[in-house]
C-alpha cells in the first residue's frame, strides 16, 4: 500500500498530538472527543482517514483488541507487543521483542528483509483470573470459558 497525502494538515497534527498526549491506546471516538475540544466541527470520517495516513506511514501502531475495536497508539522506535485481557480488554506492553530469533531465521529461509511486524497475545489479566478455577467466564468474543 502507498503512503498517499502525506501533508500535515491541522487535524492530522491535532490527531496526532491527541494520541501522544494520551499516552496509551485509544480508540478513534475516544480521538474525536479529546480533539474536538480543539476543533469541535471535527468529524469522524477525518479521524478514521488520518489514522489511516499515519498508520501506513508507521507512526502510529493498530492494535485490534478481542471486543472488534482498533485502538492507536504512537509507534515506539523499539517496537514492543502486547498482551490483551480477553474479559476486560485491559493491554500491556511486552518489553522485550520474542520474535527476534525468529525474524533472522525467516529472512534467512526466506530471503525476506522483514521490517516490521506486530504480536499480540490474548488471555486473562491477573484480576479477571482470580475467580475460583471453577468460575465460569464468558470473554469479549462470546465464547464460554470454564
Amino acid at each position: 500500500m502507498s503512503v498517499k497525502n502525506t501533508r500535515q494538515t491541522k487535524q492530522k497534527s491535532l490527531i496526532l498530538a491527541t494520541i501522544r498526549k494520551a499516552g496509551r491506546l485509544l480508540t478513534a471516538e475516544q480521538i474525536l472527543t479529546a480533539a474536538r475540544k480543539t476543533l469541535p466541527k471535527l468529524a469522524l470520517t477525518t479521524v478514521y482517514r488520518n489514522l489511516e495516513q499515519l498508520s501506513n506511514q508507521q507512526i502510529i501502531t493498530r492494535l485490534i483488541h478481542p471486543d472488534g475495536v482498533t485502538r492507536y497508539r504512537i509507534t515506539d522506535e523499539l517496537h514492543n507487543h502486547d498482551v490483551v485481557c480477553l474479559n476486560c480488554s485491559k493491554t500491556l506492553e511486552i518489553s522485550q521483542c520474542p520474535l527476534d530469533c525468529l525474524t533472522l531465521q525467516i529472512e534467512e529461509s526466506t530471503g525476506f528483509k522483514i521490517t516490521a511486524h506486530q504480536l499480540t497475545l490474548y488471555g486473562y489479566c491477573a484480576e479477571c483470573s482470580s475467580g475460583s478455577p471453577d468460575s465460569e467466564t464468558k470473554d469479549n468474543l462470546g465464547v464460554e470459558h470454564m
